[in-house]
C-alpha cells in the first residue's frame, strides 16, 4: 500500500537502452533505503530522462550513481519531512 515514485535526470549522453539500464538499477537504490521494499503491494516506479546534453559517461557509472542518488534522497526526505494531517514525522 505503500508507493515511492522516483525521477532520475541526468544530462548523460544515453541511449534508450541505457536509459531503461539506468532506471532498472536506480530501484536498487530504493531497496538500500526501504524494508521492505518491493513487495507485491507496491507501485515503486523509476523514470530516467536523459538530456543527452552532457559528456559520454560508462553506463554503469551512471547507473550506479543514480542507484546511490535515490538511496540518499529517501534518507533526506525522511530526515526532512514535517508532520502533516495528523501523520507524524522524525523532524517533529
Amino acid at each position: 500500500s505503500n508507493t515511492t515514485l522516483v525521477a532520475v535526470l541526468t544530462d548523460a549522453k544515453l541511449t534508450k537502452l541505457q536509459t531503461n539500464i539506468v532506471a532498472r538499477r536506480a530501484h536498487n537504490g530504493i531497496a538500500r533505503a526501504i524494508r521492505p521494499s518491493h513487495t507485491s503491494f507496491d507501485g515503486d516506479t523509476v523514470f530516467v530522462l536523459a538530456s543527452k546534453k552532457g559528456p559520454e559517461i560508462p553506463v554503469d557509472f551512471v547507473a550506479e550513481m543514480a542507484a546511490y542518488a535515490v538511496e540518499e534522497a529517501i534518507r533526506d526526505a525522511v530526515r526532512t519531512a514535517t508532520p502533516l494531517g495528523g501523520i507524524p514525522a522524525l523532524s517533529g
